[in-house]
């Protein structure tokens, strides 16, 4: 799927291919990286889309009867819900940024996005189509799937104990989610950790102990003096960009999500036991608390532990309970609050969750981060000696990432007085990226602590000294 941006930020325009399996975002601070990141989440999300009507209505009756069918599809529908979503996305920048009407008018006046494929194209696209997917209640799944060159979708229900509850979930939700899943294809949801995850856990309490202060203010206030005491609570919740308001309504229902596990399960345990040297846990009480290998029977309360914890355990959470193969896992500087040694594990880590399917895109300042990436992409080479030498450096077939799903970006500024941001496409081949702007400054680095090494050893630069 390839977009085009207008008018956001200081970006007038920039295309994406997000086909890609993993997508890197590079440049300096203030170029609209993260304002990029939260417009693909807020277009690849699903769980907010829903609507019932005669379709889908006729559809879970059919499924309930039978238990498997085979539907036929209208492409005009689908190509009508997927303008209908982006238009949506254009009129919510307010919730998606979290800011007032005012400012988004202000700010993302002129804002524009798209999809770039003709509606041909999409019907073309619809026809190769391949994926299976699952919607997943407390006791209703329901399997839908597409294969590659059948016009029909297929839907099975992997349960025979559906609740009357769980019936109106699905004539909501069911008909929605098999449009998401044409509509934006490949992309089946996405899942975001903004810079702000080191803190969600403790946001997430204090916005507990104010809800409750409040209705408790409410009570008090009696309906004469407020008919609807609850606006006000709502209207302050949209302060929070989406991505933000998302990672905490997961932390108020971790107590639920814990009690199942994802396929990924053991890799959040990877990052546990080579990361954190210890686990992060869910109390009775829905409380994030850690516990330290070196003392497993002390746990102490998330907002007490390291920043290493406090920044990788949503990410241990959403791998333990809530992943999914073919999501979009968007991370903003996934070096937060890491050692280098760190940031080369964490890399290593992304590489196996692309091998098993997931998309990611992750937004990074940091010199480890690209030198790992383009040692992965190495280590894929065919050439002779290279499989040998992986094996030999510890770079197993899970860590090994082709060239060829691979894309990076620069957001720059054209020069130091330019107010506009620029997009461009980073070179990506058999030896990996570089990154411009992280290069001159490593040069730059090395070229100031020569002269300083010089002159302290030798009384001379190095220059000089020639």
């Amino acid at each position: 799927m390839k977009i085009e941006i207008k008018n956001l930020g200081a970006i007038n325009k920039a295309s994406f291919d997000l086909s890609k399996k993993l997508t890197v975002f590079c440049g300096p601070n203030n170029s609209g990286k993260t304002y990029v990141a939260f417009m693909i989440y807020a277009l690849t999300k699903s769980g907010n889309k829903f609507f019932r009507n005669e379709d889908g209505t006729k559809i879970l009756g059919e499924l309930l009867n039978k238990g498997n069918i085979e539907i036929n599809i209208d492409l005009d529908k689908i190509w009508q819900y997927r303008e209908k979503e982006i238009k949506n996305i254009k009129h919510s920048l307010d919730s998606i940024y979290g800011i007032s009407e005012d400012i988004t008018n202000h700010l993302f006046g002129d804002f524009d996005i798209s999809i770039i494929e003709t509606k041909e194209e999409f019907i073309k696209k619809f026809k190769i189509m391949s994926f299976s997917n699952e919607v997943d209640l407390r006791n209703t799944c329901v399997l839908i799937s597409k294969h590659k060159e059948k016009s029909t979708i297929q839907l099975e229900l992997k349960s025979n104990m559906t609740s009357e509850s769980e019936i109106e979930v699905l004539s909501l939700f069911l008909l929605s989610k098999i449009y998401s899943l044409i509509a934006f294809f490949p992309f089946t949801s996405s899942h975001i950790l903004p810079v702000e995850r080191n803190s969600i856990y403790t946001f997430s309490k204090e916005l507990s102990i104010q809800k409750q202060e409040f209705l408790e203010q409410a009570q008090e206030l009696g309906s004469k003096k407020s008919k609807d005491p609850f606006h006000w609570y709502f209207r302050r919740s949209t302060r929070y960009p989406m991505p933000i308001r998302d990672g905490l309504e997961i932390a108020e229902d971790l107590s639920n999500l814990s009690k199942t596990k994802s396929e990924s399960f053991e890799l959040a345990e990877e990052i546990e036991t080579e990361l954190l040297y210890g686990k992060v846990v869910v109390s009775k009480e829905g409380d994030v608390q850690f516990s330290s290998n070196k003392a497993k029977s002390k746990k102490i309360p998330i907002h007490l532990s390291a920043s290493i914890v406090k920044t990788l355990s949503s990410l241990v959470f959403y791998l333990k309970f809530i992943a999914t193969k073919d999501e979009l896992i968007i991370i903003d500087e996934p070096e937060l609050n890491l050692h280098p040694n760190n940031q080369v594990i964490l890399t290593r880590i992304f590489a196996k969750l692309v091998n098993r399917g997931f998309r990611m895109l992750i937004s990074t300042h940091s010199d480890y981060v690209i030198r790992e990436l383009n040692n992965l992409i190495m280590s894929s080479s065919p050439r002779d000696g290279i499989s040998e030498l992986s094996t030999k450096l510890g770079y197993t077939h899970d860590l090994k990432l082709s060239p060829d799903i691979v894309k990076a970006y620069l957001f720059n500024y054209k020069n130091s007085s330019s107010r506009n941001v620029t997009v461009s496409d980073i070179e990506v081949d058999e030896f990996g990226f570089d990154v411009r702007t992280i290069d001159e400054t490593v040069e730059t680095l090395n070229q100031v602590s020569e002269e300083f090494f010089y002159t302290i050893k030798y009384g001379k630069s190095e220059d000089e000294s020639n």
